[in-house]
């Protein structure tokens, strides 16, 4: 968290910087951004099944979301480039089963990741205020940690789940389609979908069963960790710096 935090602070500060300047031409913009992720098998399966002679774990993807900052550099009148930094939360619900003694237990655990994305982005204006944009481009991904929950069945019967990360640094697909409105003084009000599929599997999961502390059946898959988004985002407007501007030039 303290280096997410730390990040938004220099984005911030380039928002400022970019404020600053006297001529921004396009113009750039720093905003916010909220997406709930969306479970389904639309790019990647949300159930993720994984057995050992007659011991289920089941791995289902629940909503998850993501937040941060984004800032918008603009290239031309209609071709920006968007960076920014975000924190993303897969969740995953554990459903565990042990077919000869008709045992079950639950339990859940989240994927924590940083996302950094550098898009290309491309408008289409259709009225005044409103345009339409699509935009592609990669994201570098930071995995902090690994994962695991447990769950005790019986006061003897202990279920484990875990996620480990197959790397700690990794890259992934982005593509975006959405809408915006453009206002003189609320700034920018954007609403969208997007699409992020990582190039190799991000963790590789286990389910085990253990009793009398010995390890009795144990099962292994890998998550794919492919998912949807609706995408709301709030840049603010650019600040025109008031009083006296210093010129260079020579001193007389």
């Amino acid at each position: 968290m303290i280096r997410f935090f730390v990040l938004i602070s220099i984005l911030s500060f380039i928002r400022v910087e970019i404020y600053a300047q006297k001529k921004v031409n396009p113009p750039s913009y720093f905003g916010i951004q909220f997406k709930p992720l969306i479970p389904g098998d639309f790019l990647s399966k949300s159930v993720i099944t994984v057995l050992d002679s007659g011991f289920t774990g089941t791995f289902t993807q629940k909503q998850g979301y993501s937040f941060g900052a984004t800032v918008r550099v603009g290239l031309t009148k209609l071709i920006s480039l968007e960076t920014g930094i975000n924190q993303v939360k897969r969740n995953y619900q554990i459903d565990f089963n042990l077919q000869d003694s008709s045992l079950s237990a639950r339990s859940s655990f989240g994927i924590l990741s940083y996302d950094i994305p550098i898009n290309a982005m491309i408008y289409i204006q259709l009225s005044k205020k409103i345009f339409t944009n699509a935009s592609l481009g990669t994201s570098f991904i930071n995995y902090p940690s690994n994962v695991g929950s447990s769950v005790i069945v019986e006061q003897k019967h202990l279920f484990i789940s875990e996620g480990r990360r197959n790397r700690r640094f990794d890259f992934e697909l982005n593509a975006n389609l959405g809408f915006e409105l453009r206002t003189e003084k609320s700034g920018y009000f954007y609403i969208g979908a997007s699409a992020k599929i990582p190039f190799t599997p991000i963790f590789k999961v286990a389910a085990s069963y253990e009793y009398s502390n010995a390890v009795q059946k144990l099962a292994i898959g890998n998550v794919n960790g492919s998912y949807l988004s609706i995408d709301l985002r709030y840049f603010f407007n650019n600040v025109k710096s008031k009083g006296q501007q210093y010129n260079v030039g020579p001193i007389e």
